[in-house]
């Protein structure tokens, strides 16, 4: 399971732009919870509306 964790990071890691499954967010000082709930909750709902299994 973890080889399939590695791999999907991996290739998150290798793209060059964000896409509608897709966000790069950098946490610093502050994290807002409720927001990085918001951001999965896009996410998983764009990726499920495009037959995706995952979202990153």
């Amino acid at each position: 399971m973890q080889d399939r964790y590695e791999k999907l990071l991996d290739s998150l890691l290798a793209m060059s732009d964000e896409t509608e499954v897709v966000e790069f967010k950098k946490a610093s000082d502050h994290f807002d919870y409720d927001k990085t709930g918001e951001y999965y909750s896009a996410l998983s709902n764009e990726a499920n509306l495009r037959g995706l299994n995952v979202a990153g």
